[in-house]
């Protein structure tokens, strides 16, 4: 079965210089799930963070916003000529859902405009100091 392949790297700063103009919660809940908001919502925040003296860019919930938006804009870049798009019905954030495995592993599910499940795809998500990176396959033909 031929795959399609996307791949994104984010480097943490802009993650941070977007949250430093936003607040967290608004930015979170625009591109995550409700599934991904509420694994979110329990990782420590900002304040706790600094209380442990974490960096902004170890703080548990940047990662996290980060490694979503990655395997998020991979799943995009894999899925652009599968999902039809026009300037009218396009493809969100929330089109993507990325949980975790029974093993911790990233699984990744593409949804329709309300909600319900299209197909899946494989995604692979790294980072180490600055940057985070996510490769995503697609099926040409979604399994659901």
């Amino acid at each position: 079965m031929s795959q399609n392949i996307g791949v994104d790297i984010l480097h943490l700063p802009r993650i941070v210089s977007l949250l430093s103009r936003r607040s967290i919660s608004r930015f979170s809940r625009k591109i995550l799930t409700p599934t991904e908001l509420a694994e979110f919502q329990t990782l420590p925040s900002s304040s706790a963070a600094a209380n442990l003296n974490l960096s902004v860019l170890a703080n548990p919930q940047t990662r996290f916003l980060a490694t979503r938006w990655a395997a998020k804009e991979a799943a995009y870049k894999a899925s652009g000529d599968i999902i039809p798009t026009t300037p009218a019905k396009w493809m969100g954030w929330k089109n993507f859902e990325i949980v975790r495995g029974s093993r911790g592993e990233p699984l990744l599910t593409l949804r329709d405009d309300k909600g319900f499940k299209m197909g899946t795809g494989k995604v692979s998500i790294s980072h180490d100091g600055e940057y985070v990176i996510a490769m995503v396959m697609v099926p040409q033909s979604f399994t659901k």
